[in-house]
């Protein structure tokens, strides 16, 4: 359905601009007279950004938060749905998340509850943004689930950025020491050993190995190149089978320090999205088979599985958790507290307070180990041409003296 962007007067005479969805310019006209505007000018949105809905603002994780937040406000305010809906897309300046927007306005309007409208965008919404909409609208308590729902994401936003941001730096100095490696092996090192494969002398094996690389570098870049392309092509489609995921994170859990902290983030992630959504009235056997994709690990991802399963035949959710021997010990008491003193949502988010803080404690020693190991294979590496090309001039000295 088209979407029209517009620019009208409303019956108290004030001049408004927005957007519209209809079929046509005279359907979009009478919609906006139904709705008290009069329109001066109407333009239909066009643009390639229809044909991409994956650059969607919506489908950016910075973007989401900030989307909630506003319409938790404006709900709280009293503001109704569909008004608050047609002010957030008239904020919006990217086309495909302004259409979502008022695609899911328009379902409001014509009836739907606001839940199943963003249940019906699947492509911007996970399912468990819908269930908390839905949890909030049944309870009647629809701007405290949006609240809560902006709290979560907020917390996932700080998270990512905080480790994007550790990693930065490393990340840089790895790809150029990596660059810097290549240079020297196809530029520099051919040039330098060139003129001892002339001498008709055998040369040291260091020397021979360097030349071999070099040549690789500079003659067979292309295959190298094919070679990568393969391989990742070949991982990418490996990883999206179940059985590659599940290799791929039962190997991270297994990694030194790395593997920690793997499973630390998981264990924060389920608390926090979990404590989220019992908070907002969703039961605990839903709640889990909600949270389970979430979490980022096929691994844990099962546990949490099997623990709704044990959960609806009737066992509480500590014991259906203390059979994964991934969940701590520590972890499943907080939860049996938590159940005993019906307080299970404040304790799963301070569990999850806790462990981002464990979190974020081992990736700065881990990043501060990071560095110098990046250093030092560099030197490492310059160290290996420096003796290979040294060690040839040097028998050739002896060989004068």
């Amino acid at each position: 359905m088209p979407t029209y962007r517009y620019t009208g007067v409303s019956r108290e005479g004030v001049e408004r601009k927005g957007v519209v969805d209809a079929e046509s310019v005279p359907a979009a006209r009478l919609k906006l007279r139904t709705d008290g505007m009069y329109p001066l000018a109407l333009t239909e949105e066009t643009g390639v950004s229809r044909l991409l809905p994956s650059l969607s603002l919506l489908g950016r994780k910075e973007f989401l938060p900030l989307l909630t937040r506003q319409l938790s406000t404006l709900v709280g305010a009293g503001v109704p749905v569909v008004s608050a809906l047609q002010s957030l897309s008239a904020q919006v300046d990217d086309p495909e998340s302004r259409r979502v927007l008022v695609e899911i306005q328009e379902s409001v309007r014509s009836g739907m509850s606001l839940g199943r409208a963003i249940e019906s965008q699947a492509q911007t919404f996970s399912e468990l943004y819908g269930a908390m909409v839905r949890a909030g609208e049944e309870s009647g308590t629809l701007p405290l689930s949006l609240s809560r729902l902006a709290d979560h994401l907020e917390d996932q936003a700080r998270t990512r950025n905080r480790v994007r941001s550790a990693l930065t730096y490393p990340l840089l100095m790895a790809s150029v020491a990596g660059l810097v490696v290549v240079f020297l092996l196809s530029f520099v090192v051919p040039k330098i050993v060139g003129v001892f494969s002339h001498l008709g002398q055998a040369l040291p094996l260091p020397t021979r190995a360097l030349i071999a690389v070099s040549n690789v570098f500079a003659s067979g870049w292309w295959v190298l190149l094919l070679l990568l392309g393969a391989l990742v092509v070949a991982g990418r489609r490996y990883l999206a089978t179940d059985r590659g995921k599940r290799a791929r994170d039962t190997l991270l859990l297994r990694l030194p320090i790395l593997g920690r902290i793997v499973h630390l983030s998981a264990l924060s992630h389920f608390a926090r999205t979990l404590s989220t959504m019992t908070a907002g009235g969703i039961p605990i056997d839903r709640a889990l088979r909600l949270v389970a994709p979430t979490v980022g690990n096929t691994v844990i991802e099962e546990g949490i599985e099997a623990a709704a399963a044990r959960v609806v035949e009737g066992t509480s959710l500590s014991e259906a958790l203390r059979q994964h021997a991934l969940i701590p010990p520590s972890f499943i008491q907080m939860v049996a507290v938590g159940e005993e003193s019906g307080k299970l949502d404040y304790l799963l988010d301070k569990m999850g307070e806790a462990i981002d803080g464990e979190v974020e404690a081992r990736l700065s020693r881990a990043l501060s180990l990071l560095e110098p190991v990046i250093i030092l294979v560099m030197g490492m590496v310059v160290a290996f041409i420096v003796i290979s090309v040294l060690l040839p001039m040097l028998e050739i000295s002896t060989i004068v003296r």
